[in-house]
């Protein structure tokens, strides 16, 4: 063979090689363009759905619509996978969200697949809610349901606080100032009602972990379900990933969407847990004031600060920020932050 020969073999792979990975590249980026619009559709319906709860007020102890929420997002979903007519598509789709919740400002709601037997002996699978579910923890002194603002639930095991109803819902504060509460500060001072940053780290602790758990169990639960559906795909919660967790200090939706199969031979799978936010509940704002010789740093709505003229022109999220500056805590601060045996008068 001629040198022209071994140039043409040559050119003939090297064309080869080039076309076929334009080939792969370009099914690699259709690949990614499906799961790009998968994410978006799903995003935009949770974002929806959640949106119609910050809308209409729905939300809170037993005011909350449900049904409409979903309506929402259902809806909201169908019209980005352009299947907004197309029942049987719908159906499809739809196993493949074993779980949403709702989670609200004193509990959460499971909306999932479920078994009956009818009266006629058959047996059906059909969506169902429970009932609210509460955000609890329990440690040596209290059981607690928690919230998401400051009110909280507590079940007094033993009495310390010695008072008529073992079953309290208060703000937390109150066990900071009020009086009838001296005894129980005095005797049991490493109470994570007695500290602010020990309380809200077991807050969002339990509920996250709880709504984890919750998450885990109906998703595993659905394979029998999808089994039934002729779906072979196991569905798992996945581990490790907790950006959903982003919301959880305000009313929230997360959904479950497993196994969804795309690409060009349907042999991708989709899974995401989708989570949106209210931004309903309002975090209170810190503010600091210049005394004669230090800063004081006191929570929104102290009475101490309402006629000062010497609050300085920024307002903070933390108490962390306001120590930053060296700031001490006024009385209406709870006592988890930097607290100085000080006296001061009102100057």
């Amino acid at each position: 063979m001629k040198i022209y020969h071994f140039a043409l073999i040559f050119l003939i792979f090297f064309f080869a090689s080039v076309i076929k990975s334009d080939i792969s590249i370009g099914l690699l980026k259709n690949i990614e363009n499906d799961k790009e619009e998968i994410t978006i559709g799903l995003s935009s319906a949770t974002s929806d759905a959640v949106n119609y709860l910050s809308r209409t007020g729905s939300y809170g102890t037993g005011t909350i619509n449900k049904d409409e929420v979903l309506t929402t997002f259902f809806t909201s979903l169908y019209a980005s996978f352009g299947i907004i007519s197309d029942l049987p598509k719908q159906t499809e789709i739809d196993i493949y969200i074993p779980v949403i919740l709702i989670c609200d400002v004193d509990g959460y709601y499971v909306y999932y697949f479920d078994e009956h037997v009818a009266d006629d002996g058959n047996t059906y699978i059909e969506r169902v809610w429970t009932e609210k579910k509460p955000y609890y923890f329990e440690d040596e002194y209290f059981v607690y349901r928690f919230t998401l603002t400051d009110m909280v639930y507590i079940f007094d095991k033993n009495n310390i606080l010695e008072v008529e109803d073992r079953v309290i819902h208060v703000e937390r504060k109150e066990f900071i100032m009020n009086p009838i509460y001296e005894s129980f500060r005095m005797n049991y001072s490493d109470c994570i009602l007695l500290n602010d940053e020990a309380f809200d780290l077991a807050r969002k602790e339990a509920i996250i972990n709880k709504l984890e758990d919750v998450m885990t169990y109906y998703t595993s639960r659905h394979n029998h379900i999808a089994y039934r559906q002729g779906i072979t795909y196991t569905f798992s919660l996945p581990a490790g990933s907790q950006e959903w967790a982003a919301y959880i200090d305000d009313v929230s939706i997360l959904v479950v969407f497993q196994g969804y199969p795309y690409g060009p031979d349907m042999d991708y799978t989709y899974n995401k847990i989708a989570s949106a936010g209210a931004n309903i509940i309002k975090k209170p704002r810190y503010y600091v004031e210049e005394k004669s010789w230090f800063y004081l740093a006191h929570r929104q709505g102290c009475e101490r600060i309402k006629d000062s003229n010497n609050l300085l022109d920024e307002t903070f999220d933390t108490i962390e920020e306001c120590a930053e500056l060296g700031a001490y805590c006024c009385e209406c601060i709870e006592h988890g932050a930097r607290v100085p045996e000080l006296k001061y008068d009102n100057k």
